[in-house]
């Protein structure tokens, strides 16, 4: 049975730098290479050995290898830079999927997510963002109810079985990726429409904003993808408290059923490892905002509490 602190490891999985000890950061950070924006001193994401070796890098970037640099350059200032910047990732990203050089990488789809701190408009795919270990950007929000006697239950969704990423995991009850050019709440109302047909209006007149998750995970066979990817993340949380009338329903192929779940059975599931481990995290972040986890019942309170909301590798505002 693992504990609430080993649930929040498990997301929060890239190790921490240590005043007396650094070899396991030192270890993990020493082989990645650093991924570049033009006219941005800063870095916005992390590529691994393996990812920079097999990519058909194109003409649009730039190799560094003794400071493990990936500089996607500046196109001609005739040009509209900005665009031709975002032309160049889809092509490079069209020519991995013409070579097939990473079969885990998902189809082409209109998603596209924006490079989080980035001074200009620019966005990635979905399915590639990981590639380039770029801060990913998601909504989630926990959906629950009261019983007559005021025990909270929640309204939990189990993923389809052909998920390709965490199948048959628990879930939140809301949850999808931000777009480029969306606001968190947005995301929120638009994904409680897909996901849980929830009405619009209801929505936006009840639910709660309750801050952020972040954490650093690397990525492993449950997430779909290339294994050991990077993967630093926030997500923008959110409540909502619904009527007992209010039953859920799976209303697409992603969700296999919804169930109404207990505290005790929410914590118990999370210890047995059924949820997602983003999912996890934030269900440990709404028992701690409620009161369910305290610093009297939990003796890793201050760490777990700590990790819930670590400070990211990379630039999360745009600094304009």
């Amino acid at each position: 049975m693992r504990t609430n602190l080993d649930i929040v490891k498990e997301c929060d999985n890239f190790p921490y730098p240590s005043l007396t000890n650094n070899t396991a950061y030192t270890k993990a950070i020493e082989p990645l290479w650093l991924f570049y924006l033009p006219d941005d001193p800063e870095p916005h994401g992390f590529l691994i050995q393996s990812v920079v070796d097999r990519m058909p890098w194109t003409p649009s970037f730039r190799l560094i290898p003794e400071s493990k640099e990936v500089h996607l350059l500046k196109p001609d200032e005739s040009q509209d830079w900005q665009a031709a910047c975002n032309k160049a990732i889809d092509e490079l990203l069209d020519l991995a999927r013409a070579q097939r050089v990473f079969p885990r990488l998902g189809k082409k789809r209109d998603e596209k997510f924006p490079i989080v701190g980035a001074k200009f408009d620019i966005a990635i795919e979905r399915s590639a963002m990981s590639l380039f270990g770029i801060v990913g950007q998601g909504a989630h929000m926990t959906v629950y109810t009261r019983t007559p006697s005021g025990e909270i239950k929640f309204w939990i969704p189990r993923r389809n079985a052909n998920k390709s990423t965490y199948p048959n995991m628990l879930d939140q009850a809301v949850a999808g990726g931000v777009a480029q050019g969306e606001t968190p709440l947005e995301c929120i109302v638009r994904e409680a429409g897909e996901e849980a047909a929830l009405d619009e209006e209801v929505v936006k007149r009840d639910v709660v904003a309750a801050g952020t998750v972040t954490w650093f995970n690397v990525s492993d066979e449950k997430a779909g993808g290339e294994v050991g990817l990077m993967n630093p993340g926030v997500l923008f949380v959110y409540d909502l408290e619904v009527g007992p009338e209010v039953v859920f329903k799976p209303v697409d192929d992603d969700i296999q059923s919804f169930h109404l779940m207990g505290v005790d059975e929410v914590r118990d599931a999370m210890s047995n490892g059924e949820f997602k481990p983003s999912c996890a995290a934030v269900m440990m972040d709404f028992l701690v905002r409620h009161g369910f986890i305290t610093a009297e019942n939990e003796e890793d309170y201050v760490e777990i509490v700590s990790r819930l909301h670590r400070k990211l590798p990379f630039r999360t505002s745009t600094g304009r």
